[in-house]
């Protein structure tokens, strides 16, 4: 699910996909994510859950971020 929100973001032109290499079962698993499409309470949930989030980022920063301080 958060594979296929992040992808269809407007500025999302790739997503990377960590899997274990030799497990041929992945490939099918990750070739799913082009097979759904998530609803309004989908993406409502998913909203909730990245407005907490964003307390975190401001709290934490970004990646990279404790080299800068």
């Amino acid at each position: 699910m958060a594979v296929n929100y992040i992808f269809n973001q407007p500025a999302v032109g790739g997503v990377i996909v960590g899997a274990r290499l030799g497990i041929a079962e992945h490939i099918e698993d990750n070739a799913k994510v082009f097979g759904f499409s998530l609803d309004a309470e989908d993406l409502e949930n998913i909203d909730a859950v990245w407005q907490q989030s964003r307390d975190l980022y401001k709290l934490i920063g970004d990646c990279g971020d404790e080299y800068r301080r």
